[in-house]
């Protein structure tokens, strides 16, 4: 049942989101209903499955606005400290890796469970303590967007936590490590590290011969003690260059040395197998649906957006099997025109 105080806010927030007030209280009622969005579960490329939450007319039109709203407070205030490439203009995970070309030691690590183990109460305070416009929202107004932005199942506001799927999460989840990103770029330049952000991954490099575990674990303390969340050792990876070798990993890019000495950036093997695993399993199965292609499309769209950066083409190993499924493809739908 929606409050008193809810719908004094819900008109607050509608003035502020410039939309009708009656898109938030239709939301909050489908929202008790749970009708507000739809859920289901894709699989990891580390196994299990991930849940993902999305939300119908009129919450993610609400969800989209709010974004619109927090996205310059997920901006530091001092350049160098904006170390975030995820869901920033003009930054990707291109642009997270780049910082670290010259590196010589090169620690990453991410996070467990990011989305999900950001409460609800986490989401309210840091909405709390922005300066919106300048005295920041009240009480009411924040705890009504963090009903707004956050999944509950159980409808204990105390459940709550930051979906994956909502529109407005990545933003959310910016602005909740914008402290986090302050404090790590402050330890990384004292220290003449690079370090990067993309979502929930975080990279430190050198171009000394190493990073010592005490300040691995010290980059680890931080992330862990100001956003209460959980990086455990498998989470982690640390390497070095050896004799001229060197391979440094992070987003699914590797950093590797040419004969000619040369720091390049290419596609972890990994990945590249993935890719191809896809292709030719919808090739084998003649899975030519639109949901397929589109999905193995944009693979291959991320794949040839790292290699024209180096002036290089798709590997031949990917570019004809992925031919052939086109071909497919587009003989299927013809056939379905005759």
């Amino acid at each position: 049942m929606i409050t008193p105080r809810q719908k004094e806010a819900a008109v607050e927030l509608a003035k502020i989101l410039d939309i009708p007030h009656g898109y938030i209280l239709q939301a909050l009622v489908m929202i008790e209903k749970k009708s507000a969005y739809w859920i289901r579960k894709i699989p990891k490329e580390s196994g299990g499955e991930r849940q993902i939450q999305k939300a119908l007319r009129p919450l993610n039109i609400i969800q989209a606005r709010i974004a619109d709203l927090l996205y310059p407070y997920t901006i530091s205030e001092k350049p160098e400290n904006n170390i975030n490439h995820s869901f920033v203009a003009g930054r990707s995970h291109r642009t997270a890796i780049l910082p670290h070309l010259q590196a010589n030691a090169f620690f990453s690590f991410d996070i467990k469970d990011a989305f999900p183990s950001t409460r609800r109460k986490q989401v309210f305070f840091t909405l709390r303590m922005i300066k919106f416009p300048e005295i920041g929202f009240s009480e009411e107004v924040a705890d009504l967007m963090a009903e707004l932005i956050c999944y509950t199942p159980s409808g204990k506001p105390e459940d709550g936590f930051l979906p994956l799927g909502y529109t407005s999460s990545p933003c959310v989840f910016n602005l909740i490590l914008r402290r986090t990103d302050d404090v790590l770029a402050g330890f990384a330049q004292k220290r003449g590290y690079q370090v990067s952000r993309y979502v929930d991954n975080f990279a430190i490099s050198t171009t000394e011969e190493r990073i010592p575990e005490i300040e691995r674990k010290d980059a680890i303390r931080i992330v862990e003690s100001l956003g209460r969340y959980n990086i455990p050792e498998e989470k982690t990876a640390y390497w070095e260059a050896r004799k001229g070798k060197v391979h440094f990993e992070f987003l699914k890019l590797v950093i590797e040395e040419t004969k000619e000495g040369e720091r390049v950036i290419n596609v972890a093997d990994e990945r590249l197998g993935k890719i191809l695993w896809a292709i030719l399993g919808a090739l084998e199965e003649k899975d030519y649906s639109k949901d397929t292609f589109a999905s193995i499309r944009g693979k291959i769209s991320y794949l040839k957006s790292i290699y024209r950066r180096q002036g290089l083409p798709l590997p031949e190993e990917i570019s004809e099997p992925f031919a052939k499924l086109k071909a497919m493809r587009e003989g299927q739908l013809q056939n379905r025109l005759v």
